[in-house]
């Protein structure tokens, strides 16, 4: 978890703080709504430390999905995570964007960390957004979670 913490600076570099903006996300089963945090616009957990979370960002600079996400993924892997995955994704809603899957390893412990990011572009004089899901925990966790995690990012809407 200390390892996932680590990350949470250099994706905020990457944008800013976060930015106020429309979106809607599901509480998995099984978790709980965490009261507000200035870095996150949404954000739960479970009993077990899985936690999932939604930050919306400025798109500063003005940039497309495909910039981001390679911004992204360098800045992860730069912090020590290994890529295990990575995919496009499409929401319920018709949101397109992409997904990083993570590995690091922290006290002989693995931790998984997953990334999501959707562009909303609407030009660039008006307010463009970045949005963060991330999701992550101990590995022996995370895969009971998945499910619950991946019915999260899919329900994600504006």
């Amino acid at each position: 978890m200390k390892t996932l913490l680590r990350t949470l600076p250099l994706l905020l570099a990457l944008g800013g703080a976060p930015a106020c903006a429309s979106f809607h996300a599901r509480t998995p089963d099984g978790f709980a709504a965490l009261e507000d945090d200035e870095r996150y616009d949404w954000r739960a957990t479970n009993a077990d430390g899985v936690v999932v979370s939604v930050r919306a960002l400025r798109n500063r600079p003005y940039a497309s999905l495909d910039f981001w996400a390679r911004a992204v993924d360098d800045r992860i892997q730069n912090g020590g995570y290994r890529r295990t995955d990575a995919h496009p994704v499409e929401t319920e809603s018709g949101l397109r964007g992409q997904q990083f899957r993570y590995e690091a390893s922290a006290n002989g412990r693995t931790h998984h960390y997953w990334v999501t990011l959707f562009v909303v572009d609407r030009g660039p004089l008006r307010r463009n957004r970045v949005f963060l899901l991330e999701a992550g925990g101990d590995h022996e966790v995370f895969e009971q979670a998945t499910p619950a995690v991946e019915r999260t990012i899919h329900a994600f809407r504006l």
